[in-house]
């Protein structure tokens, strides 16, 4: 009989006598395809840390038996650099930030390939030859991770992942940022590159269709316990909670709060112009979507919005007054963002708490109808019991704004069970959360800091079904009770059925499709439009 290329029996995994993994048993064979499907929080990071050999020196591991890679459990920092990066590689799910700011992809491209010992002209020719695999353009190698879009940085991560020829790829994610069509793109690479090489593949997700794709076997992951092998079950673990926005008639009497009039930009001259005559506007209190592929300009758009990317030509208004206008406190008090990739935006150094307190206490305290009500946790219904609900005397606090000793304790516990997170999250650090509690806590500091607008950068993209629809609820309450407006940059026809009233598509930089969600999903005009819709179709059937 074959020896698993990953054994684990009976692993379990403590943090300050916290239980995180309990009774974990995973057999992979050489070759095969495995998916670790669960929710947010569910444990999913620490068992890819267990297999990686990154978990920290608190954590307390024991296992009944363990090996990888046909050899006794790396117990070794060196045993660990022996197979780290070379037989077991990694891709990222906040792709972004595995990169330095500070060199370009073809700089860091060699660094990489002198790191596992491979010449560069052999490591050039498999980064050419997965490059067209990965759809990313003949340039790439000259830009810097910032020119990158969303999409195409977690390609680039996954090129890097490949480019030592591993037995074993552990995928976080790696399709969550992208487009619905990349996303089968990706799925279809991956599994084209695990039957050719024989490359074992352990891909972790939310996304339950997707892994249908790509796996032989299916795991759910719930509590820290790996409860079943869900290879043979069909139902999806995405919930049906996400229900379609019932406004699909954008009312045009209402006044606009931003508004772009034919924006042309780009990164250092006309001829390489990334939006060309983009115009868009916002109405108050109105949820706008612009989708479009990986590439298309949604993150360029985004920071032209924020006033962190030139404009060429055309203007951006908000509430009739020009951009340029504004200075940066004022702009912060109409308009907050929430990132892609939330752990990056965050202090590193401090808790979440001392975050949601800064903003706090630069918030604006204006008179907007609904004064913060949707703020309070007694109006989000969706909380879990793990919440800690405040008492009467703390949402009152809390409806009070204010900031200082136990009342900014208040407000921030308030902040937090609005995103379902309990109050004791304060006091985590950004590298504690998983990816959806950290996201949801980048919520919570936008929504402290009283904006008239959110800007939503693919902020549900990395997760899963039910804490999509968590989030999603939290903000149509905030939406209905404090006249919110928002633009949500996405690839996930499903956030904007169930969140948005209007849409814009988006492809090569230009506005090729407008109009009320429903009418344009059930009758697509432009090509991009019908791949989209075809896309998800195909997904949905998997």
């Amino acid at each position: 009989m074959t020896e698993p290329i990953i054994l684990l029996k009976h692993l379990r995994v403590t943090y300050e006598g916290q239980t995180v993994l309990q009774d974990v048993n995973l057999t992979v064979a050489a070759g095969e395809a495995v998916a670790i499907v669960g929710p947010s929080g569910a444990g999913k990071t620490t068992i890819l840390k267990t297999l990686l050999g990154l978990l920290p020196p608190q954590a307390q591991v024991s296992y009944e038996a363990a090996s990888l890679c046909g050899t006794s459990w790396p117990e070794s920092e060196t045993a660990w650099h022996n197979l780290r990066g070379r037989r077991i590689t990694y891709v990222a799910q906040g792709a972004i930030s595995s990169f330095s700011p500070f060199f370009t992809i073809e700089e860091q491209s060699r660094d990489l390939a002198k790191a596992i010992g491979l010449g560069w002209p052999k490591a050039l020719a498999r980064i050419e030859s997965l490059s067209v695999a990965l759809d990313l353009p003949e340039q790439v190698l000259s830009l810097y991770p910032s020119e990158l879009s969303g999409g195409m940085a977690q390609r680039v991560a996954l090129l890097f992942a490949l480019l030592p020829e591993p037995d074993i790829l552990v995928a976080d994610e790696p399709a969550a940022s992208l487009d619905m069509v990349r996303q089968l793109q990706v799925a279809e690479l991956l599994k084209k590159v695990q039957c050719l090489e024989g490359l074992t593949l352990v891909f972790v997700t939310h996304q339950r269709e997707l892994a249908e794709c790509i796996t032989d076997t299916i795991y759910e992951l719930r509590n820290g316990k790996l409860e079943s092998d869900m290879a043979a079950t069909p139902e999806a673990l995405r919930p049906n909670g996400i229900k379609v926005s019932s406004l699909d008639v954008r009312d045009f009497d209402a006044s606009s709060i931003l508004e772009i009039k034919n924006l042309s930009a780009s990164f250092d001259s006309e001829d390489r112009a990334v939006l060309h005559d983009v115009s868009l506007t916002l109405k108050h209190g109105e949820w706008v979507a612009l989708v479009g592929l990986s590439g298309a300009g949604k993150s360029t758009l985004f920071r032209c919005l924020l006033a962190w990317q030139p404009i060429f030509s055309g203007e951006i208004l908000y509430n009739q007054k020009p951009l340029q206008n504004y200075s940066a406190a004022e702009l912060g008090q109409v308009v907050q963002p929430i990132w892609q990739d939330p752990q990056s935006s965050f202090n590193p150094r401090q808790t979440i708490g001392w975050s949601l307190e800064e903003t706090l206490k630069h918030a604006k305290n204006d008179n907007r109808t609904g004064d913060m009500q949707g703020l309070q946790p007694q109006n989000v219904k969706f909380l879990s019991q793990e919440c800690t609900m405040l008492s009467p005397e703390d949402r009152a606090e809390f409806a009070a704004g204010a900031t200082g000793g136990e009342s900014g304790k208040a407000r921030i516990a308030g902040l937090l069970a609005t995103v379902n997170l309990p109050s004791s999250y304060s006091k985590r650090y950004p590298h504690m959360l998983s990816g959806g509690e950290c996201q949801r806590a980048a919520l919570a500091r936008a929504i402290a800091g009283n904006p008239s607008i959110l800007l939503c950068d693919e902020m549900t993209s990395a997760l899963d079904g039910q804490t999509q629809a968590d989030v999603i609820a939290v903000l149509n309450n905030l939406k209905q009770k404090n006249q919110l407006a928002g633009l949500v940059i996405t690839h996930d026809l499903a956030v904007v059925e169930a969140l948005c009233e209007y849409i814009y598509l988006l492809d090569d930089g230009r506005i090729v499709e407008e109009g009320p969600v429903q009418a344009v999903l059930k009758h697509p005009q432009s090509e991009l439009a019908k791949q989209l819709v075809q896309a998800r179709s195909l997904l949905n059937r998997k």
